[in-house]
This record gives C-alpha cells, structure tokens and sequence, in this order.
C-alpha cells in the first residue's frame, strides 16, 4: 500500500506553514516502504498531475486552516468523506488555484475533482492563531506541533488508527463529528 504524507501551506507564514513544517520534520525520520513523505504545498492542478502519474493508495493531508468555532491550536482530524459542492465552488476552487492559492479545501476539491486523489484521503487539520508573516508559530500552535507529528505518523502507519477516524466533510458540513485532539 502507498501512501502519500502531504503537508500543506504557505513557508514563512507563521501557523500556516504547519503542514509544510511537519513533512519537514517527518521527512527525516525513516519509513516503511510504502510511505511517501512530500510537501505538496504547489498549484492543485500540480498536486493532480502528480498523483495521476505516480498514484497511492491513500493521502493523509496535514495543514493549518480556520473554521468557524474552534479555538486556536485545535487538532482535528478525520477521514474526508469525498463530497463536492455545487459546480460554482469547484469553480472557484478551480479559479484560485490557477492564481497561485495554496488551501487544504481547494486542494482537496481541485483533487477529487479531476480524479486525482485516491478513494481514502485522511485529514489532520490545526486552527492557526495567526497569520502573518514571520518563522515562527504562535505559542499555541508551537505547543500543539510535537503532538501533531506524531498523530501524523501514527496515522500513516496504523491502518486500524486510521480506520478509527470519524467520516466527515471539509469545513465540518452537515454536522459530523470530527476527532479533536
């Protein structure tokens, strides 16, 4: 079984460079065959070409991202249910990022939609507390990033971990539970 490790965001954008953070870190420990380590923080229709070309079995997808309710340096995470929007939003999706912006949400649709993501696409997602530019997390996401490599690393490696995961959709829709850790 492949599965494709992507960290998500933007270098030198304080929490939003926590996906791109942690598959630097995670990439200089040793895995078992199989696991692929990348930071896939480049245009979606990139990301889609690339797993069109060398596909996996499953992505754990890990990047800080805001939603409504949740307090900063929050981990959720959980098994995407798939689901796309309306035309419009994959549109929109589509439309920025052509014009260079690197989100989870548009990655993730931009990937499904086009048919490059495979069917399990795991997600471990971070409520940032800033965004701004600098090197550093704010305190709150630098306490939660330790715990996050290693949900990550359990969750590439442990399928029965992985199964344990509710299904929910992206942004939380349709009231379903996440796993908040």
């Amino acid at each position: 079984m492949r599965t494709l490790v992507g960290g998500l965001g933007y270098r030198n954008l304080r929490d939003h460079s926590l996906g791109v953070a942690v598959t630097d870190r995670l990439a200089e420990r040793e895995w078992p065959d199989g696991v692929l380590v990348e930071d896939v923080s480049y245009n979606p229709i990139a990301v889609v070409q690339r797993l069109q070309d060398q596909p996996v079995d499953r992505a754990l997808v890990v990047a800080a991202i805001q939603r409504p309710g949740r307090a900063p340096g929050t981990i959720e995470a959980y098994r995407w249910d798939g689901a796309l929007p309306d035309a419009e939003r994959i549109q929109t999706a589509v439309a920025e990022a052509v014009t260079g912006v690197i989100l989870l949400d548009n990655t993730l649709l931009v990937g499904r939609h086009f048919g490059g993501l495979p069917e399990e696409v795991l997600v471990v997602e971070v409520e940032p507390a800033v965004e701004e530019f600098g090197d550093e997390f704010s305190p709150v996401v630098a306490a939660a990033f330790d715990r996050v490599c290693e949900l990550v690393s359990l969750l590439a490696t442990d399928i029965e971990a992985a199964r344990r995961l509710p299904e929910a959709s992206l942004g939380g829709g349709r009231g379903v539970s996440r796993k908040v850790l």
